[in-house]
């Protein structure tokens, strides 16, 4: 969810015709150009665009092909350097879907939601109370532990947090370890609004949940890869991928204050993201996505965006479940 400052800069939270195809190789070589030595640096500017010319081509012969149970494969239209890249493009498709696919069971979805009056009696109280509510805010959050403990941003649950009148819900909706959609109420642990954090709690009993892999951000460089899982504008599972673009920065806190040390990233994070784990290439979460900077008066997204660090979380997270929110931030 957003949030605001007042700086310049508003932070807020292929089809070919059918036909058989044979690989051959020609054992003629091409004659030399006689222009060779004048269009050496041409080559070297044009060399990514005969790759890519290459790989339609084949893809397309490929695609014209696919009645064919023999059809040849794509390397043998290719040169083997222009293969052997063509792989390791699909090696790296392969390695980000199979990050989403490990870790995208781990994050949940959150909604706040508000009553329109306060139930009368337990009977009343069931996963039907969104029926006559509104909803407040959404936004995303990670399991922690296998007894049902959610991390996610203060500012997410933060009406739910500052309520005294009763009216307001918390609804959890994630999948358990056999990929059951499950959606359960859920109760604050602990917050603490100086590093914008909080806990959940849903019950687990009889549900077996997925955690997420904790990774480590203080060894985190300029230029690594790192993927956003969360629930932007309530498309629940989205992944978007960028690289740290910047280390060490300091964003406001809900209650104003200063927290250090965040990543900045250039994964797109937008309304609904707050509180998805941002993760490294090994599918380890490294931080908390929070926060980006949307143009003056516009709502947009610069697409300068931010985590708190994973280090900061594994310090405060443990606390709040042992001992709840901070007194100093009791309300």
């Amino acid at each position: 969810m957003p949030l605001s400052t007042q700086a310049q800069s508003k932070l807020t939270t292929a089809m070919a015709k059918p036909g058989v195809l044979t690989c051959v190789q020609s054992p003629i070589r091409p004659r030399r150009s006689l222009y060779t030595s004048a269009c050496s640096n041409s080559e070297n500017a044009l060399s990514c665009t005969r790759r890519k010319s290459l790989i339609f081509f084949a893809s397309s012969l490929l695609a014209s092909s696919a009645p064919f149970p023999h059809a040849p494969s794509l390397s043998c239209f290719l040169s083997p350097s222009i293969a052997q890249e063509v792989d390791e493009l699909d090696q790296e498709e392969t390695r980000v879907v199979r990050i989403f696919q490990e870790t995208s069971s781990s994050v949940v979805y959150i909604k706040d939601f508000a009553l329109s009056s306060i139930p009368q009696s337990t009977s009343e109280i069931g996963l039907d109370e969104e029926d006559n509510g509104k909803v407040e805010g959404s936004g995303s959050g990670f399991i922690w532990d296998e007894f049902g403990h959610i991390v996610t941003n203060y500012h997410v649950i933060s009406k739910l947090a500052t309520d005294t009148s009763g009216l307001h819900r918390c609804k959890v909706s994630f999948v358990d370890s056999q990929g059951s959609n499950i959606t359960s109420n859920a109760k604050i642990v602990g917050y603490d609004p100086d590093y914008d954090l909080a806990v959940l709690k849903v019950d687990a009993v009889g549900i077996e949940l997925k955690p997420v892999a904790i990774g480590k951000s203080h060894a985190l460089r300029v230029g690594q890869s790192c993927f956003a899982i969360g629930n932007p504008y309530g498309y629940e599972n989205t992944l978007t991928t960028g690289i740290i673009s910047g280390l060490g920065r300091e964003i406001p806190s809900p209650n104003g204050r200063a927290i250090r040390g965040a990543i900045q990233t250039d994964a797109s994070i937008n309304a609904g993201n707050s509180g998805g784990p941002l993760i490294d290439s090994y599918g380890h979460v490294i931080g908390v996505n929070t926060a980006t900077f949307t143009r003056k008066g516009s709502g947009m997204s610069s697409g300068v965006n931010f985590a708190i660090p994973i280090d900061t979380v594994v310090r405060a997270v443990p606390y709040l479940i042992v001992y709840g929110t901070p007194y100093s931030n009791r309300y």
